[in-house]
């Protein structure tokens, strides 16, 4: 029998719609050779100092730095997540061929690889489906080119590495602050290899704008045939300065000496990242961060949009056809400008298509499927 683990229930139901796992099982699905599985994300944890050491359960300075000779994982406390591990566990275990379908990204393969090392099958031989868009088409065309499980296994080194190391600077860095500025009432000062820096860049921020001291100062513009021009000179910090050069300019003809103009080319934008996604949607829309990457999930997990967790602006050659169709499927909604391209002859160009700037997936883009209950030209 071949097992699937996905990430979560969603996306295993949606695999194995698609390979005709048709049985419900308590925890995974069966049929056609398969039994696909799920996880319910991190089901695993990094242990906590007491567990390697139990002199380390009290914050003391003279303990720290707290670094493990090996790192050990513990199950996530939670009835839920423990019943579902042990079918996980003993479907693994049984299991004829692996195939990891966590996303297709750096923490989808920490999530598989805890999973499968505490689960006993640590250095049996798997394959990766990988993903990056969960529409019907994707799915079969994943399962059709798996890859070496292997092939990720430096993915796999990145995703420890930050992992530990967020155990490492979040964890010592916590119990050194709150023990040294937490006072008689151990008030906890919280640090974070992302957030102490983020935090800082935002209180410096807020400091700027808080201790800004407006000045004042004066322009000189005229108005000409609805046109408006400013003098070019700097700003006047004086109104009496500016008022003179007005008193200069006034009662004299306006002259246009000389008129410039140039032809000027712009490259179109480059196409959408997950950082370049949410920096316009919240110019746009007023859209944070997190509520623009939760969306784009929505979307992603309703198979309208390709994997968002990108840093890739680019699409590799053979998604030329594929965005093509793409582009097809959409014409409906957007009759009007699809309608103008020649989509057997897109002009792909170096800005658009490179595979040496795809890594681990591909720019976002919508995979063509149409949306319910919204109209064309929405």
């Amino acid at each position: 029998m071949k097992v699937v683990l996905a990430e979560k229930p969603s996306v295993a139901r949606d695999i194995a719609r698609v390979i005709e796992a048709k049985t419900r099982h308590d925890g995974y699905f069966e049929g056609n050779g398969y039994q696909v599985t799920w996880s319910f994300g991190h089901l695993f944890s990094l242990q906590e100092p007491a567990a390697y050491d139990s002199n380390l359960k009290r914050w003391s300075l003279s303990t720290l730095p707290i670094i493990p000779d090996q790192f050990q994982l513990t199950l996530i406390q939670n009835d839920g997540v423990a019943k579902q591990f042990n079918t996980i566990k003993k479907l693994l275990r049984q299991a004829k061929d692996i195939i990891c379908a966590t996303d297709a990204g750096r923490e989808g393969e920490l999530i598989f690889r805890y999973i499968y090392q505490m689960a006993g099958c640590e250095g049996r031989p798997f394959q990766r489906l990988w993903l990056s868009s969960l529409t019907e088409e994707a799915i079969r065309s994943a399962f059709q080119n798996l890859r070496s499980g292997r092939q990720y296994d430096p993915l796999f080194a990145a995703a420890r590495c930050r992992h530990q190391s967020d155990w490492i600077v979040g964890l010592n860095g916590t119990r050194n602050f709150t023990v040294r500025y937490g006072g008689s009432e151990r008030i906890l000062w919280s640090v974070g290899r992302v957030q102490t820096p983020v935090l800082a860049i935002i209180v410096n921020r807020d400091d700027q704008i808080r201790n800004f001291q407006p000045e004042p100062f004066w322009e000189l513009m005229t108005t000409y045939r609805k046109v408006t021009f400013k003098y070019k000179g700097n700003r006047f910090s004086k109104e009496e300065e500016a008022q003179k050069l007005k008193g200069q300019a006034e009662g004299h003809l306006f002259k246009v000496l000389k008129v410039n103009g140039k032809r000027q080319s712009l490259n179109p934008p480059l196409l959408y990242d997950l950082t370049s996604l949410q920096r316009d949607m919240n110019q746009r829309y007023g859209f944070s961060a997190a509520q623009t990457l939760e969306l784009a999930q929505s979307l992603y997990e309703n198979k309208l949009l390709t994997y968002p967790r990108t840093d890739s602006q680019y699409l590799s050659n053979d998604m030329k056809s594929d965005t093509a169709e793409a582009l097809r499927k959409l014409k409906p909604l957007k009759e009007k400008e699809i309608s103008a391209l020649d989509l057997n002859k897109l002009g792909f160009n170096a800005r658009i298509v490179n595979d040496k700037k795809v890594t681990d997936h591909h720019a976002i883009i919508p995979t063509g499927r149409l949306p319910k209950g919204i109209s064309p030209q929405a």
